[in-house]
């Protein structure tokens, strides 16, 4: 334990030096054109450099990508709008297109950038480092390359494409030291553009138009086949086609319906008007039926039987029935009558005869009938293998006839002078009246005020390394022993101190070593044999630990117990006469832990004093649950306990996590083995920290702080 002492006082720093604000400030001072020479140099250049320089003006035209197809454009001449609209992708890649090697030779061609000394590198001849670099390899011969190509390079470095942010809108400058040819690039820059999509549809018309006169062709010798395999199996198969688009059978049969339902018809009417002459024969009304009224035979009769009748009933007033010029005119009459029953019996026969005519005429229309019916049925295999030929040519001559519309309409955009772009310029380049570079004011200001903060900090660098800009630190005179004994060697003060943070130092870092497990750090604080500091620097430690983390110190040594008025102000304290509640009541159940937990008024720590504690080892069986539960709220627990070798001390030191032995200017080595052996074999932690109590004093405090 000596050794660990004596490497801790080796090991100490040595007294350190503050910085000297007022030195520094009066160096700065008494140099001050070494700051404001080189600012205002800076000045002089910047302004020499911006009055000098050629200056470069930039010309910005935009471009808008849309779909450039209208009603009159579009092919199908619908009044629908294209739902795709082009996205990010898409603006990307047209700004690749106006950066391309194709847009960029055209349009050094068409602004005649050849011999323009800014963009030629040959305008001004080869110089005579070019020419040696040239022959070195280092550099490509321009005179080897094609104009354009030796343009190309300081024509992209002048060009800028880009995106307007949340738009479709494409931004073209271009940089030049001429106002109007940077206008004029920049502008033909985006003419080139919109000519570029406009060939690039004809081209893909041109193509299409390509591939569909093959494929015309193709379905035009497939639809001749397909047709002239139709008639080819229609002739053969008799489905020629009649009237209202219906084969020749099919007409047949549908003749022979008609002509059944027509004999029929006959063969009925023939019947009934047979029929109905029989009946009015019988009734004697031969003159009343209407086929033998209207003939003229009946007509005669019937005329001459009214004037017989007559006559009868004329003569019917002078002569008598059995007159002979009666009985002669009765006989006429009935020789009349008979000759009409003669003529209504022949119109009934003929009636008749009809009937039987229209009767056989059925007969041989149902046997045609279904003969016919037995053909069609025959034929419809045929018709069904014919529909599928005709299908086939019909869906081959719609598709002949929608590629013929599209190869037409591509042969016209093909040969269009003036094809939409995808693309419209939205505002056009003008001459620029201000320049782009320089930027006088900024490059100047820049320029001044780098310059300042350049040699500023070069002179305050050199006044840091020469040591002038740092005063002294206080120290104390080391008191050297005017009598050594022997084996004791001579440590001053200042040695003395250092040592001792060394040791506050090691136990810190133990205590925050056990917090980082996290779980609280348990530390238990013992005097040693003839120590008389302790309390004190227990609460010094404690508030020490108060910076660290939330941290308690429950007071466990009721002999000399360090929470007391003189050396820790309690808020409660003073309020009464009565000692507070502590420890003692929390184990005997006597009181909560609000009621025993006090706050310090001069930091944050919170303490727990004795109280009616008694200081026998048994009085603290309960006291592992008691560390339990402050372990959940506090980072660090420091428990105050009586000496190493004391019982209540043996009975804590297994549940904490590390012992730290406050000692005295007279404490040695051997007071360090006698604690670490007691906590030793009582189960405590094997090494136990010894801290001076000068380390804890707030003298050393504050020189920690300086």
């Amino acid at each position: 334990m000596r050794s660990e002492l004596d490497e801790g006082r080796a090991a100490s720093p040595p007294v350190g030096r503050e910085l000297d604000v007022g030195a520094l400030g009066r160096a700065i001072s008494a140099r001050r054109w070494w700051i404001l020479g080189p600012a205002l140099a800076c000045f002089v250049g910047a302004l020499l450099f911006v009055s000098l320089v050629s200056p470069r003006y930039t010309a910005e035209s935009k471009v808008l990508v849309e779909n450039g197809e209208n009603y009159f454009t579009r092919p199908d001449r619908s009044d629908q709008l294209a739902t795709t609209l082009p996205d990010d992708e898409t603006v990307q890649s047209q700004i690749q297109l106006i950066q391309s090697r194709d847009i960029a030779r055209r349009a050094i061609r068409r602004l005649d950038l050849k011999g323009n000394a800014e963009f030629d590198p040959l305008a001004k001849g080869v110089g005579v480092l070019s020419r040696i670099a040239i022959l070195l390899g280092l550099e490509r011969d321009p005179t080897a390359t094609s104009p354009e190509d030796r343009i190309l390079s300081n024509y992209y470095d002048r060009l800028t494409v880009y995106s307007v942010p949340k738009s479709r809108v494409i931004a073209v400058e271009f940089t030049a030291t001429d106002p109007d040819l940077a206008a004029r690039a920049a502008n033909t820059v985006a003419e080139l553009f919109i000519e570029a999509q406009s060939a690039a549809k004809r081209d893909s018309a041109s193509s299409a138009a390509a591939s569909l006169a093959s494929l015309v062709t193709d379905l035009r010798g497939r639809v001749a086949d397909a047709e002239a395999k139709a008639d080819a199996y229609r002739t053969q198969s008799g489905l020629l086609q009649g009237s209202n688009n219906a084969n020749i059978s099919t007409q047949q049969l549908g003749d022979l319906n008609t002509q059944l339902a027509q004999a029929r018809t006959a063969q009925a009417d023939s019947q009934a008007k047979a029929k109905v002459i029989k009946a009015m024969i019988a009734q004697n009304r031969v003159g009343e039926i209407p086929d033998v009224a209207n003939n003229e035979f009946i007509r005669r009769l019937s005329e001459q039987r009214a004037t017989l009748k007559a006559e009868i009933a004329l003569q019917t007033r002078t002569l008598l029935p059995g007159h002979p010029h009666m009985q002669e005119l009765n006989a006429q009459m009935a020789d009349v009558d008979a000759q009409l029953r003669t003529a209504g019996e022949k119109m009934a026969r003929t009636l008749e005869n009809d009937g039987h005519i229209a009767a056989g005429r059925v007969e041989n229309l149902l046997a045609a009938l279904d003969a016919q019916k037995k053909t069609v049925g025959t034929a419809g295999v045929d018709q069904v293998r014919l529909n599928g030929l005709d299908s086939q040519a019909r869906l081959l001559k719609d598709q002949l006839e929608f590629n013929t519309a599209k190869y037409q309409e591509a042969v016209a955009r093909e040969n269009a002078a003036s094809t939409p772009a995808d693309a419209r310029v939205i505002s056009r380049a003008v001459p620029p009246q201000l320049p782009s570079f320089p930027k006088k004011v900024p490059i100047i200001a820049i320029a001044t005020i780098a310059g300042l903060v350049l040699s500023l900090g070069v002179l305050v660098s050199r006044e840091l390394l020469s040591g002038r800009a740092f005063e002294e630190g206080e120290t104390e005179s080391p008191t050297v022993a005017t009598a050594v004994r022997e084996g004791r060697p001579v440590v001053t003060e200042a040695a003395r101190e250092a040592s001792g943070e060394a040791s506050l130092q090691a136990a810190l870092e133990a205590l925050r070593g056990c917090r980082a497990q996290n779980h609280a750090a348990r530390a238990l604080v013992v005097p040693s044999a003839a120590g008389t500091e302790a309390p004190a620097a227990v609460i010094a430690l404690a508030r020490r630990l108060c910076a660290e983390g939330r941290t308690i110190l429950v007071d466990c040594n009721a002999g000399r117990p360090a929470v007391q008025p003189r050396h820790l102000s309690l808020d409660s304290y003073g309020a009464t006469d009565a000692a507070p509640l502590g420890l003692g009541e929390l184990l005997a159940g006597g009181a909560s832990f609000a009621e025993v937990i006090h706050r310090d008024s001069q930091s944050r720590l919170h303490v727990v004093p004795t109280g009616a504690l008694a200081g026998t080892a048994e009085a603290f069986d309960a006291v592992g649950l008691v560390l339990d539960a402050l372990g959940e709220t506090y980072d660090y627990v420091v428990l105050h306990a009586p000496g190493a070798s004391d019982p209540v001390t043996l009975r804590l030191a297994p549940d904490c996590d590390a012992v730290v032995m406050v000692h005295g200017p007279e404490a040695g080595a051997a007071d360090l083995d006698e604690a670490r052996a007691a906590v030793s074999r009582a189960g405590g932690p094997a090494i136990v920290h010894g801290v001076p109590a000068a380390a804890l004093e707030p003298r050393a405090a504050v020189r920690r702080a300086a």
